[in-house]
């Protein structure tokens, strides 16, 4: 009898738990109801609505323009990376492809710039693009080692720059005296070998001089014993108005 007392007693405190577990809590978030549950050791937390935000900026019911669903529409495959002219226009880096797409102010037609190739007027993988003016534009290639001033007229080029000089080093921006600002990007940098540190550089088109302006932490080191740190820690920088 004391057996079947004490097993009941343990079913009632067991499902005594599992009711306390399952208790739902009822509560207001941001105007939201909000139901919080715990099943099982599981915390469910479900919103009868959206909560209500002050979004830090918002896109326009209609797009500005949109390019690729009309007959003759350039058909991208990969858009990676782009930038606004001053006069709306915009230049895209077309990765798949390997082209450099020019759209017009109001999307409605396109020139290829660039197509595929390692000849002057062409290009690689283009890691970044920037509008130097009205109508002309650089592009960063990280493959060919090279930058690419463009002019916007008939689609010449400018000039070619060799940047291999700085392999691992990728551009970031342009500084006002039209420097390339450029930041680690891999670890073969070019600068010391027996530890990671970051690099930020000032690199000159006009004589090709790479001047280190600063380090920082980019790659933790490997901890003995392991081949890689799967949980290592990476650092980045951006350039910012020049």
């Amino acid at each position: 009898m004391k057996k079947n007392r004490d097993a009941a007693a343990l079913v009632i405190v067991l499902l005594g738990m599992s009711l306390a577990a399952c208790q739902h809590d009822t509560r207001t978030r941001a105007g939201v109801s909000v139901q919080v549950e715990d099943s099982a050791g599981v915390r469910i937390v479900e919103y009868v609505g959206t909560p209500i935000v002050n979004a830090s900026f918002q896109f326009p019911a209609q797009p500005f323009y949109r390019h690729g669903t009309s007959p003759g529409d350039y058909t991208f495959q990969g858009i990676h990376p782009g930038v606004l002219l001053p006069d709306g226009s915009a230049v895209i880096s077309d990765e798949f492809n390997g082209e450099l797409v020019v759209l017009s102010p109001d999307g409605a037609t396109h020139e290829v710039l660039a197509g595929p190739g390692e000849g002057p007027g062409e290009v690689g993988y283009v890691a970044a693009v920037y509008a130097l003016g009205h109508d002309r534009i650089l592009a960063a290639e990280r493959n060919l080692g090279r930058v690419t001033v463009s002019v916007f007229a008939g689609g010449s080029v400018e000039r070619t720059v060799d940047i291999r000089s700085a392999y691992g080093i990728g551009v970031v921006g342009i500084s006002s005296s039209g420097q390339l600002l450029m930041a680690t990007s891999s670890f073969r940098s070019g600068f010391e070998e027996q530890w990671h540190p970051g690099h930020m550089a000032r690199f000159d088109m006009e004589t090709s001089a790479l001047d280190t302006v600063a380090s920082y932490d980019f790659a933790s080191r490997t901890p003995p014993g392991l081949r890689w740190d799967p949980i290592g820690a990476f650092g980045g920088v951006a350039g910012v108005a020049g």
